[in-house]
């Protein structure tokens, strides 16, 4: 709306919803209190190296406690497959060395051993790990995986990262279209089914060889010991050579217990070359939860699958025959992003419960930019653009503007420039899967399902909110082609009821209301 524009626009009410918080499901979750000696008994099996790509050290798994496993989607204390676990009391583990709650960061993958909240939405963390998927130069320049699409790939040390514009988080300076040959990134993140790491953080740590400090994880192979104390082998397409102690320290198991086969991270120094690393510790992995556990909850891509019952997750391996799925009749397949929840059996997942990410994603309807009017910290909800938006435990929070690394929902102002995605639940409702604070925009964007329609006036309404068209509004088809108002609206015309479209405020004189349809299209 330009700054003498008199119409009624939306944003200008406030209209607030009620509160309708997704629930993660109505199981009632109980779980024994344990005493500090009994947790420090239990602690070397969840402190041990673990991270996004299913590793976990061979330990016999917890008995009688909860486990979570997935990426942080948002703070206040931290938010994981969508539970809001307190880690105040925690014990914190950053690629195996001791770190506090601050240093824990949006997209990192961890692993929480504690005790689950009665309501299932809260927990109280005894600890939280976080070993990264792998750490080095990127290779090549990323590319597209589809041209123009959203997602790039890279490979680093040999293993192929895919990055997403949205799904992943970028920190210090990295970005997704800013990342080049040379750039060392720590990535953390799932293994899917290709052996690829579908990225759910990346850091950016420096330049090669400027940074030549590489933590790989992976398989051994073409092992040469020599009579030192030493030796070589390969993993993937990268040549490891390790020397007598203390040059090469071994964690988790010996260089003599070394052999092809063994899952291994391997930290160390790149040479110039790009394919060689001088290991300075070896540690030894299992991949997947092992023993038992009363509740475990992980997040991550089906590998194995033998049946619509029977696959991994994340290394795990889940028995869903008497699993409730979401959506039903979900069918489980290779590469699919699940959450599965249950209890863990001699390092069996025995699921009650199987969701699907993909699907989820799948849904997504709406799209917000604007700033928001409306604040409700406590709640997890606020007004934008007359829609009511709500925030569960697994929407995703982001600070574009400031790069406030651990930002809150209760930390979003009245007047913030937002950018929403997420799912249309009821009149003028909407469940966000992505928050993201950014720099004030120039224009304001609405985008929805058509709520109301009138094709002979023609109006129409989106997520409630009436849209205040104009003479000179553009109109444009979901090809991109542009269309008169009259084949806009003709009945059967391009657009319908329960149709998604964009509506644009070009140059909005305020950002908290959508004054003027400069431009209506209909996506596809």
């Amino acid at each position: 709306m330009k700054a003498n524009d008199t119409h009624a626009g939306i944003g200008q009410t406030d209209s607030k919803g009620g509160r309708r918080l997704e629930r993660r499901g109505a199981r009632i979750r109980s779980f024994r209190t344990l005493g500090w000696l009994s947790i420090l008994s239990l602690l070397p099996v969840i402190l041990s190296c673990t991270g996004g790509d299913g590793s976990v050290a061979d330990n016999g798994g917890m008995s009688g406690t909860g486990i979570s496993q997935g990426s942080i989607s948002s703070f206040g204390s931290i938010f994981v497959n969508g539970v809001e676990w307190e880690v105040g009391s925690a014990t914190v583990e950053l690629d195996g060395t001791s770190a506090s709650a601050a240093d824990l960061r949006l997209g990192m993958v961890v692993r929480i051993q504690g005790d689950f909240g009665p309501n299932g939405t809260t927990g109280s963390a005894l600890s939280v790990v976080f070993d990264d998927s792998l750490e080095g130069p990127i290779e090549r320049d990323p590319v597209d995986v589809v041209p123009g699409g959203l997602e790039k790939s890279f490979s680093v040390l040999g293993t192929t990262v895919v990055m997403h514009q949205s799904h992943t988080t970028f920190a210090n300076g990295a970005g997704f279209a800013s990342l080049v040959a040379d750039d060392v990134v720590e990535v953390s993140g799932f293994l899917d089914a290709t052996g690829s790491i579908q990225a759910t953080r990346i850091e950016l740590k420096g330049s090669f060889p400027a940074i030549d400090g590489v933590e790989l994880h992976g398989t051994v192979a073409n092992l040469m010991q020599g009579a030192s104390d030493d030796g070589d082998f390969e993993l993937g397409g990268i040549l490891v050579h390790y020397v007598a102690a203390p040059g090469t320290i071994f964690s988790d198991g010996t260089r003599n217990g070394l052999t092809d086969g063994n899952l291994v991270e391997v930290k160390g120094t790149l040479r110039i070359n790009g394919v060689e690393i001088d290991a300075s510790e070896i540690e030894f992995e299992s991949r997947g939860l092992s023993g038992d556990a009363d509740e475990v909850e992980i997040e991550g891509f089906v590998t194995n699958r033998v049946s619509n019952t029977s696959f991994r997750v994340d290394g795990t391996l889940v028995d869903a025959s008497m699993a409730t799925f979401e959506p039903g009749g979900l069918m489980v397949a290779d590469g699919a992003e699940l959450e599965v929840e249950g209890r863990l059996e001699n390092g069996v997942l025995l699921a009650d419960r199987v969701k699907s990410e993909d699907e989820e994603e799948a849904r997504k309807n709406v799209e917000i930019k604007a700033a928001a009017s409306a604040v409700d910290g406590a709640a997890r909800q606020l007004t934008i653009l007359g829609v009511t938006i709500v925030a569960d435990g697994e929407t995703k929070i982001t600070d574009e503007r400031d790069g406030d690394e651990d930002f809150m929902f209760s930390e979003i102002q009245p007047g913030d420039f937002l950018d929403i995605e997420g799912i249309e639940t009821g009149p003028s409702t909407v469940r966000a899967l992505d928050i993201k604070r950014k720099v004030d925009g120039n224009d304001v964007e609405l985008e929805g399902p058509v709520s109301a329609l009138d094709t002979v006036i023609p109006t129409l309404s989106v997520l409630g909110q009436s849209i205040p068209l104009n003479p000179t509004t553009a109109y444009f088809d979901d090809l991109g082609q542009p269309r008169t108002e009259e084949q806009f609206f003709r009945n059967p015309g391009d657009v319908m009821s329960g149709d998604v479209v964009r509506v644009r405020d070009m140059a909005a004189a305020d950002l908290a209301v959508l004054a003027e349809a400069d431009r209506v299209d209909l996506e596809g």
